[in-house]
């Protein structure tokens, strides 16, 4: 009675395990520690702590905003840090979309075989976007530079000192 419906489960289940099994073999082994280990260079897709220590332009601004207190920022401060992050916000939005443009169009040409002449516009392309990246980089340092006041300055750039010294065992950048 119940025997035939169990046994015809189990058969259904082993056949649908079967090619399961068989594509496993043919799959990478996990990384070290589990598929749930922390990626070693950080978050995917972000160049990770020892990238940013290593960036040719200190990243500030954040530190900026999050210890506004601390800082003592004037109303008129942090009116221009509005205004400058609304400003910058719009502009970095429609220059990240050409980014991405610009990035996959040499991507896509590389993997359709093209050389040469047919690369050198969407290269030069690419190393303009970082250049004006590293420009828009630049720009913010020294807005920075001329909106604080030279103790709120040393207090930023020290917080960056200290977020900037990566070292083993601990989670690269963190808040001190």
């Amino acid at each position: 009675m119940i025997r035939k419906p169990l046994l015809s489960a189990l058969f259904l289940t082993s056949l649908l395990t079967v090619p399961l099994l068989s594509s496993a073999a043919d799959m990478p082994p996990p990384p070290p520690g589990g598929p749930m280990m922390p990626h070693p260079h950080g978050m995917p897709g972000w160049h990770g702590q020892k990238m940013m220590a290593n960036a040719p332009v200190p990243m500030l601004m954040p530190i900026v905003w999050r210890h506004a207190v601390e800082l003592q920022l004037t109303p008129s401060q942090e009116k221009q840090l509005k205004s400058w992050r609304e400003e910058q916000k719009t502009q970095w939005q429609s220059q990240r979309t050409q980014t991405e443009n610009h990035n996959r169009a040499l991507r896509d040409a590389l993997l359709r075989g093209e050389t040469g002449s047919a690369l050198k516009p969407l290269q030069e392309a690419v190393v303009q976007d970082h250049a004006a990246m590293l420009q828009r980089g630049i720009a913010q340092v020294e807005f920075l530079h001329k909106l604080l006041t030279a103790e709120q300055w040393q207090k930023v750039t020290g917080i960056y000192a200290k977020m900037a010294h990566w070292q083993p065992g601990k989670e690269g950048w963190h808040k001190p």
